[in-house]
């Protein structure tokens, strides 16, 4: 999937993607009923570091994986697992895997 259907994921969902100064280099905020996605482009490199991280991002939103700071290591842990695992499935679904398997195996 390239960056910009990840884009359109979250404009369709409502999600502003925002430029937004921070530490880290993304968050997905919720207020409220209402969810904001911030990218710090200033620490990203570049557009394959750009649509990872977006993408786990919106894993966060569709798995219902959001945590705080102040939440035991365990928790964060688990709802990390679950927005990768669903940023991966986005980004190499499994068929697509699968064959490239088993054709690099011929």
């Amino acid at each position: 999937m390239n960056i910009n259907k990840l884009y359109d994921i979250a404009d369709k969902e409502n999600i502003p993607v925002i430029n937004f100064k921070m530490q880290n280099k993304a968050i997905i905020g919720q207020i409220g009923k209402e969810y904001c996605i911030g990218l710090n482009y200033s620490k990203i490199d570049n557009s394959c570091e750009e649509k990872e991280i977006l993408a786990e991002e919106l894993g966060h939103y569709y798995t219902g994986s959001l945590y705080n700071s102040s939440m035991p290591f365990e928790t964060v842990s688990r709802c990390e697992n679950r927005a990768n695992k669903w940023a991966y499935n986005v980004l190499i679904p499994y068929e697509r895997l699968r064959k490239a398997i088993l054709k690099r195996n011929r």
